[in-house]
């Protein structure tokens, strides 16, 4: 729980940080980091040398100090400060009061879901690149929440696609980071590289599976020796949760 107050603070503190932004506070708006920025500026930089639309240095700046950040402890950004992601944890553990996750989609479902955060990445940099306006600004939950329903947005629609991200939340934990995030589809493979991990001691655990119960990803830690798998936040709930003293450990390997 300690680590999990931890979390929540700093996820307070960035989320509320947006907000000021977003409501004009500061030097900058809010969509200046924005890491996602970055990928749809880059089809701009590389042809005509210019960032697209609002975009500018900084969305690529954040964007690349967060492939890094991966590279080191995987999608810990996700995990510590994105406020969707935070938002999405919240919608995640009360929704689970209710469903009990007995509405969870099996795991090979749950695997072909994945798959869309890719085709969202491709479709809406495409759209990016060939139109030169940010297209996912009306179906994005963290522009639509912190804008307001602002500029940019699509109407009706974008009422829609958040109502829908909202149940989705409700019934399958962490539902938009985990089929539609594009940005976590971008850091999947850095995630996977990521040398910080969650190791675990095959000949004391006890394979009771509160490891896995905690994860907001459900991912089963107790069925591997290093967790390198892609949706990994570095959390460490599953650490805070396992009864057994030293079983799961945080360690610096490749």
């Amino acid at each position: 729980m300690k680590t999990r107050y931890l979390r929540y603070t700093l996820f307070l503190i960035v989320t509320g940080l947006v907000a000021y932004l977003a409501l004009g506070y500061g030097s900058r708006p809010f969509e200046a980091y924005c890491p996602f920025g970055g990928m749809e500026s880059l089809w701009g930089l590389f042809t005509i040398g210019e960032f697209s639309c609002a975009l500018g240095p900084l969305n690529l700046s954040l964007l690349l100090a967060l492939m890094a950040l991966a590279l080191l402890s995987k999608k810990s950004f996700c995990g510590w400060a994105c406020p969707i992601g935070f938002l999405g944890e919240l919608c995640g553990k009360a929704g689970k009061k209710v469903t009990n996750d007995k509405l969870r989609p099996g795991r090979r479902v749950d695997g072909l879901l994945k798959l869309l955060r890719y085709v969202v990445l491709v479709v809406f940099l495409i759209l990016t690149y060939k139109t030169g306006e940010l297209i996912l600004r009306g179906y994005d939950p963290f522009y639509i929440i912190f804008s307001g329903f602002g500029h940019g947005t699509v109407g009706i629609i974008s009422y829609i696609v958040l109502g829908v991200l909202l149940v989705g939340a409700l019934v399958i934990p962490m539902f938009f980071c985990r089929y539609l995030c594009p940005l976590g589809a971008v850091f999947d493979p850095f995630s996977r590289l990521g040398v910080i991990k969650i190791s675990r001691d095959e000949t004391t655990c006890t394979n009771c599976g509160d490891c896995q119960t905690a994860c907001p990803h459900h991912i089963p830690v107790q069925t591997v020796r290093l967790v390198r798998h892609r949706d990994c936040t570095n959390c460490f709930e599953c650490v805070d949760a396992c009864p057994e003293r030293k079983v799961l450990s945080i360690e610096a390997k490749l």
